[in-house]
């Protein structure tokens, strides 16, 4: 199996030795009603018997080529994968493509423990993307399993099928904590003298009016004030300046393994949403407070690949 599909990126087309072909339940049906007809036609004689047995059988070897051809030359990509959390579905993207001037039906691809995701037609020289739903019920780093595209027809009388293997990967990060304590204070600040504030756009505090801009949000337009005047009004906020939080492993060392990985990614979720910088102290690893979205990703990957033998 690995030598006929080698796990390889970007496209992949289907060629004769990866496809596989076996009558459904009802081509072993059909093939039985076939069988029975031509052994009582050369019993009885009966030449119209013959006759329609034959016509059976060359009925059913066109229906087998047609299924064979029905997903031979198909060109397969599975495109990138984004990062979800454990517990959640990951939406795999592959994309097909017809380069035939024949028309496709009724594909499906499926893997293990997930669900069935159909195309219902593909037209001559056409390309469409269908999307799987894969389960992650766990964190780290997960590989993309083999892949199934597979097909009954016309008339499902055989199945016919080919393998799609992706060296693909994705980050399944750890589920966040619903609702999680507030995260330690914030270092590089005196906790009697309170947070310094500045003018920066944030969430904090109410800073004042300012006039509309595009690109502002709707429900930051204080609708209350701009009624009284010609001019739309934008309420501004003003988050504390200077703050660095470090979300250390010490802080969440007393509850189990994966509860605290779910605290300290919902700490670093809600310290994103601030856009705050904040840093991570685990055993095995350490990132400097910063903010951005390479930085998450960074840190929730460490998270992910957390260790505790490490």
């Amino acid at each position: 199996m690995n030598r006929r599909h080698p796990a390889r990126s970007g496209p992949q087309a289907i060629r004769h030795q990866q496809l596989y072909i076996l009558p459904t339940r009802y081509g072993f049906a059909y093939s039985i009603m076939v069988l029975t007809l031509l052994v009582g036609a050369l019993n009885y004689q009966l030449n119209l018997g013959l006759l329609f047995a034959f016509l059976l059988i060359g009925i059913g070897q066109t229906v087998m080529f047609k299924s064979y051809a029905n997903l031979l030359g198909l060109r397969l990509e599975v495109l990138p994968i984004s990062a979800v959390f454990a517990g959640e579905h990951a939406a795999v993207l592959i994309r097909i493509e017809n380069t035939k001037n024949i028309s496709r039906s009724q594909l499906q691809v499926s893997c293990r423990h997930s669900p069935i995701a159909w195309l219902a037609n593909l037209p001559p020289w056409e390309t469409q993307d269908v999307t799987l739903r894969l389960s992650c019920p766990q964190r780290g780093l997960v590989t993309l399993p083999r892949l199934r595209l597979e097909s009954t027809q016309p008339l499902a009388l055989f199945c016919c099928w080919s393998y799609l293997n992706s060296p693909q990967s994705l980050w399944v990060y750890p589920a966040p904590e619903q609702n999680p304590p507030p995260p330690p204070s914030p270092i590089g600040r005196d906790p009697s003298i309170g947070p310094t504030l500045s003018n920066t756009n944030g969430q904090d505090e109410f800073n004042g009016l300012r006039l509309f801009q595009r690109g502002d949000a709707k429900h930051a337009i204080a609708w209350k004030h701009s009624a009284h005047g010609e001019q739309l009004l934008v309420k501004q906020f003003q988050s504390p300046a200077g703050q660095s939080i470090y979300f250390h492993w010490e802080d969440v060392r007393d509850l189990a393994l994966e509860p605290a990985l779910s605290r300290l990614c919902a700490w670093i979720l809600a310290a994103h949403e601030r856009d705050q910088d904040y840093g991570l102290e685990l055993p095995n690893a350490h990132f400097a407070p910063a903010s951005g979205a390479i930085h998450q990703q960074h840190c929730l990957m460490a998270l992910a690949q957390f260790s505790p033998t490490q």
